[in-house]
């Protein structure tokens, strides 16, 4: 059997204010945060996020692969238009990383004079690798364009018991 109970339009209504009391503080601030984020100011916060995540250069970094063999970890890293000198390979316990910086100087003569500007970028990959590597092993060499870095694997050690 199923029960259905009315309440009287006060009671209902009483609720209701009651409801609308509770929510008023949250209805607040939601309108507060609508009026930061679309309030102009310079371009706007949301125009500024927006930019931020569409500029293209802030998070670019370079395509790599890698294998695996039994004995090696072989990292490809196609970096072309990158002299040597300006790449790093740092190691930290078992982390890799690749990393190069770009800096790019413009010049531009104007009727109220001359405007500099520098661009510099900085791009770089890391690898964790599951086995502690060996540092003084590693072997890199760089031709047209393409890293090639050869990190071999640490030799398991068995400890005998005594």
């Amino acid at each position: 059997m199923i029960r259905v109970e009315f309440k009287p339009r006060e009671e209902l209504t009483m609720a209701n204010n009651n409801r609308n009391e509770l929510m008023e503080p949250f209805r607040q601030f939601i309108s507060q945060m609508d009026h930061l984020l679309s309030e102009k100011t310079g371009n706007g916060l949301l125009q500024s996020m927006d930019g931020f995540f569409q500029n293209q250069n802030l998070f670019s970094s370079f395509p790599m692969e890698w294998e695996e063999t039994d004995t090696h970890y072989i990292i490809h890293a196609h970096i072309a238009g990158i002299e040597k000198s300006m790449i790093e390979i740092d190691i930290s316990g078992n982390r890799l990383t690749i990393s190069y910086e770009t800096e790019e100087r413009r010049t531009a003569n104007k009727e109220k004079g001359t405007f500099s500007a520098v661009e510099r970028q900085k791009k770089a990959r890391s690898f964790t690798f599951s086995q502690p590597i060996e540092e003084e092993n590693i072997q890199a060499t760089h031709e047209n364009g393409l890293l090639t870095v050869s990190v071999p694997k640490s030799k398991k050690r068995r400890i005998s018991i005594r």
